[in-house]
């Protein structure tokens, strides 16, 4: 925790977090951008993200809190440790353009300081965005701090929609109720009052328990990592019988891995199918067997 006294700044007394952040801030503020290399003199996304790409992480952090200003008393926030996509989509992408773009780019802080790839936090933006996306839809909501319980209660009882939003569920309860709800707790009580509505809000207790099929979706997707493998087995086997059908003298060598491989199956597994014998004299189905 950082300390919760007070430090003198341009003739202001800060708590210790925000003095914190505005102490590394100054050292980002100076950092001064080419006009050449310089993404917001530009059209284009594809200029706009090469020209953010040929910027330091220093100066990729000054465009960012530049754009959002209230973003330099984030405690806790390394925001040299935003990746390019993360830079462009606060800056540019369609994160900017967003209702909730303040919180989101708070968001884009808070995962880059957690250490999370650039990979896997472009996924729980795009979750969250889409998220929030169809709550304004549904209930007209022009902020993210009108999401109330009451909200998300209603918008939960869409059972249909919930099937169709497993995914995007799940990755907003990560990106919120875990990752924001860990960078919370770090916080002291003071700050976290202070900070609070810059971040985005998490799903209700029970929320995913109640109203989101979970249960059914992993359910299906065993189901259809099964079926893959079911087909893989199957193959593993005509593949084998055709090799020692055109190579016979590997059948004295092999019968020993060949017996072992069908070990698993069941004992009429292989003569069901003509591949082979519960013996170890390998034969080939007469469809199957090599032409000479």
């Amino acid at each position: 925790m950082y300390d919760a006294g007070e430090k003198q700044v341009g003739g202001r007394r800060l708590r210790s977090s925000v003095y914190a952040s505005l102490v590394d801030d100054r050292t980002i503020n100076p950092t001064e951008i080419p006009p050449e290399h310089d993404p917001r003199l530009v059209e284009g996304t594809r200029t706009q993200r090469q020209r953010l790409a040929q910027l330091s992480p220093v100066q990729r952090a000054t465009l960012v809190l530049e754009r959002y200003p209230e973003l330099r008393t984030l405690p806790r926030c390394d925001w040299r440790r935003l990746s390019v996509q993360a830079a462009f989509s606060a800056l540019f992408g369609e994160s900017a353009r967003h209702y909730a773009r303040l919180e989101l780019a708070a968001l884009a802080g808070v995962l880059a300081s957690a250490g999370v790839s650039a990979m896997y936090a472009k996924d729980l933006e795009i979750a969250a965005r889409r998220v929030l996306e169809l709550l304004r839809q549904r209930f007209g909501i022009a902020t993210p701090l009108a999401i109330t319980l009451d909200v998300w209660e209603a918008w939960g009882s869409d059972a249909e929609l919930m099937r169709t939003l497993t995914d995007r569920v799940e990755k907003y309860a990560a990106a919120v109720n875990f990752h924001l709800a860990d960078y919370r707790q770090r916080l002291s009580r003071e700050d976290q009052a202070h900070v609070d509505h810059l971040l985005l809000p998490p799903l209700p207790n029970q929320f995913r328990q109640r109203f989101v099929p979970v249960a059914e979706r992993r359910a299906e997707a065993r189901r259809k990592r099964k079926i893959k493998t079911d087909v893989v087995s199957e193959c593993a086997m005509a593949i084998l019988a055709l090799m020692l059908a055109r190579y016979p003298r590997w059948s004295g060598s092999s019968t020993g891995i060949a017996s072992r491989s069908i070990g698993s199956k069941p004992a009429n597994l292989a003569s069901q199918h003509g591949w082979c014998t519960r013996t170890t004299n390998w034969t080939c189905p007469a469809n199957l067997a090599p032409t000479r």
